[in-house]
């Protein structure tokens, strides 16, 4: 009897044991093209003057450096921090790799109260090799969605925050004026 007991309880272990495991190991799924389309775009009830910096602010809210802008071309691009690590190759010897995600976005005023934004991402891995220095980027654009909503979440919160900020200023203060006593 305590033999069952020991292979039920055994068994039990070792089915949540593989069920944890095989719930870490899923990769997320992939979206289709359209799919990725629809991620990537998103139009806002906002004027570019408060979209375009709000895009900004969101990329430094996420930890994006080196964010290049231009106002006039309507782009925006950053990437996010990475350590380098340490590489051996038998044909090509010691040499260094690391990898980024790049943001390139474009913001576009489409009527004057309305704009729309178009983000892609990419996860960028950069190596340089040994003796004779040489050095190249291999680039994979993210076809998952989980880090695009992240960005529009972040986005649709800092230009709600600067609409309420625009409209707090431009509304009419209640100040009143008291007569001064003699």
């Amino acid at each position: 009897m305590k033999k069952i007991v020991y292979l039920t309880a055994l068994a039990m272990a070792i089915g949540c044991a593989s069920t944890t495991v095989s719930a870490k190991d899923e990769k997320p799924v992939e979206l289709t093209s359209a799919e990725l389309s629809v991620a990537q775009n998103k139009v806002y009830t906002a004027p570019i003057s408060v979209a375009f910096p709000a895009t900004v602010a969101t990329l430094q809210t996420l930890g994006y450096l080196n964010i290049t802008a231009s106002k006039d071309a309507g782009t925006i691009s950053g990437e996010t921090e990475a350590k380098g690590k340490i590489i051996y190759n038998i044909l090509w010897g010691v040499g260094k790799k690391k990898r980024t995600q790049l943001a390139s976005l474009l913001v576009e005023q489409t009527t004057p109260t309305q704009t729309a934004v178009k983000l892609n991402l990419s996860i960028n891995e950069s190596k340089s090799r040994g003796l004779m220095g040489n050095a190249f980027k291999d680039g994979q654009i993210v076809k998952t969605a989980e880090p695009y909503q992240q960005f529009y979440a972040t986005l649709d919160a800092e230009i709600a925050r600067r609409l309420a900020l625009a409209a707090n200023a431009s509304a009419p203060s209640a100040v009143t004026a008291t007569p001064a006593s003699n």
